[in-house]
C-alpha cells in the first residue's frame, strides 16, 4: 500500500515538472514527530548527484516546523540553506493545510523565477492536495490507532501472564484475589510468593501512574520483589531492599510505588507485615467481629534513595478475615461523588463473613459494581481475601 502512495505522489510530481516545465518538485507529509517524503522528481536528476534531493529535505522541516512558505530567489546564494552550486534556482515550498493545520508541503524548483502566475498555480495545487493528504492523514491514523490496540492486547496478555497463575494453598488459610483494570494494563501489582522455608509472601502495590510507564515499572517491580521475598527476608527489611532497587528507575520516570508486604508464618499462625505508604488492609476478628485495620507507617517506593520501616505483627485466629486492596476499591465512586470506601468494604465482609472466599469475592464485586453504576471506572481495582481457618 505505501509503495502504491509513494508512486502515485511520483507520478503527481512528475507530471507537475513536465506541464510547467519545472527543474524539480517534491510533496511531503507531516507525521508524528518526523516528516515523510511521498513524492520527488527531479528532471535530469542523477543517482549520484543528491545535492537537491538532500537540500529538500532541509526546506520541507522547515516550512512543516514554522507553517509558512519559503522562498527563495537564488538558491545558490541563500545562506538560510547548503546552497546548490551547480544550477541557480529559484524555490518556492508551500505548506499544505487542512483545518488551519499544516499536514504536509509541497516545494518547487525552477531555473527561471517564480513570477506571480505560476506562483498563483502552485497556491491552487497546494489546496487541492490537501483532500488527499487529509485522507492519508486519517487512514494512517486509524491504522496507527489499530496498531496501537494490538500493541496494547499484547501487553495485557503479558502483564496477566506476570501475576500468579493460580493461588497458593497454604496450611491454615484460604486465599481469593480479584483483579479489575481500568485499561488494557494496569499498574496495579499483587503476588504470592513461596519462600525457602515455606511461608507465603503476599504483596500489593500501585505504581502512581497509569498506562505504559506505570504496566512497565509494574513489571520491574515484580522481578525485584520475587527476587527480595523469597528468602524469607522480614516485611520492613525487604521494603528497604526494594526501595533501593527501584528507586533509581522510578526517580527517573518521577512515579512512586506503594507496597504493603505482608509474611504469613503456617505454623504460628502469625502475619507479619510492613507498609511503604499504602492502604492498611482491613481485619474483621472472627470471635469479636470486632473490625480493625493493620497499620504500619513508612514512605511509599522510590520517595529517597534509603529508607527504614517498621515492622508490625499479627497473629491470626479461627474465623479471621483479612482484606489487603489498592486504593482503586475504597476510591471508587457513584455518581454523587461519593467514595465506596473503607466502611463500605468492613459492612460488607461483615455480611458475607460466613461464606466461602470466592462467594465473598464476588459478592464484595458485585456490591462495588451496583454502587459505580455506570460511571466510567477512574482506577485499577485490586483486593485479596484473606480467612483463616
Amino acid at each position: 500500500m505505501r509503495e502504491n502512495i509513494e508512486a502515485s505522489y511520483e507520478t503527481i510530481c512528475r507530471e507537475i515538472c513536465r506541464k510547467l516545465d519545472l527543474h524539480c518538485c517534491s510533496i511531503w507529509f507531516k507525521e508524528i514527530n518526523r516528516q515523510q517524503r511521498l513524492g520527488y522528481f527531479e528532471k535530469e536528476g542523477s543517482t549520484d548527484d543528491l545535492t537537491i534531493s538532500n537540500l529538500d529535505f532541509e526546506i520541507n522541516k522547515h516550512v512543516l516546523e514554522h507553517k509558512v512558505p519559503v522562498v527563495i530567489e537564488n538558491l545558490k546564494n541563500d545562506k538560510r540553506f547548503l546552497g546548490v552550486k551547480t544550477i541557480p534556482l529559484s524555490v518556492r515550498a508551500n505548506p499544505i493545510l487542512h483545518d488551519n493545520s499544516v499536514i504536509g508541503s509541497i516545494t518547487f524548483y525552477n531555473q527561471d523565477r517564480i513570477n506571480e502566475v505560476l506562483r498563483d498555480v502552485i497556491d491552487s495545487i497546494a489546496v487541492e492536495l490537501a483532500f488527499g493528504l487529509e485522507q492519508l492523514q486519517y487512514n494512517f491514523t486509524a491504522s496507527r490507532q489499530k496498531k496501537l490496540r494490538k500493541e496494547l492486547n499484547t501487553a495485557r496478555i503479558i502483564q496477566q501472564s506476570l501475576l500468579p497463575k493460580q493461588i497458593p494453598e497454604v496450611q491454615g488459610i484460604t486465599l481469593g484475589v480479584r483483579f479489575i483494570p481500568t485499561y488494557e494494563i494496569s499498574g496495579d501489582y499483587y503476588d504470592f510468593i513461596i519462600t525457602d522455608h515455606q511461608n507465603l509472601g503476599i504483596v500489593v502495590g500501585d505504581v502512581m501512574g497509569k498506562g505504559i510507564p506505570a504496566a512497565l515499572l509494574m513489571g520491574i517491580a515484580r522481578t525485584i520483589t520475587r527476587s527480595i521475598a523469597r528468602h524469607d527476608l522480614v516485611p520492613h527489611m525487604a521494603l528497604s531492599e526494594i526501595n533501593s532497587s527501584l528507586f533509581p528507575d522510578l526517580s527517573n520516570q518521577g512515579m512512586f510505588l506503594t507496597m504493603f508486604f505482608a509474611l504469613y508464618n503456617p505454623q504460628q499462625k502469625a502475619l507479619l507485615y510492613a507498609s511503604a505508604g499504602h492502604n492498611p488492609p482491613i481485619i474483621l476478628e472472627g470471635g469479636s467481629e470486632k473490625i480493625g485495620l493493620l497499620k504500619s507507617r513508612g514512605i511509599f517506593i522510590g520517595g529517597c534513595p534509603k529508607l527504614s520501616y517498621n515492622l508490625q505483627t499479627r497473629k491470626l485466629g479461627s474465623g479471621d478475615l483479612v482484606i489487603f486492596y489498592t486504593d482503586g476499591l475504597t476510591e471508587a465512586k457513584n455518581h454523587q461523588g461519593e467514595q465506596f470506601g473503607v466502611e463500605r468494604v468492613a459492612e460488607i465482609l461483615k455480611e458475607y463473613r460466613y461464606c466461602e472466599v470466592p462467594a465473598m469475592l464476588d459478592c464484595l464485586t458485585m456490591r462495588l459494581m451496583q454502587f459505580i453504576g455506570d460511571r466510567e471506572q477512574s482506577d485499577d481495582i485490586t483486593f485479596i481475601v484473606l480467612k483463616a481457618e
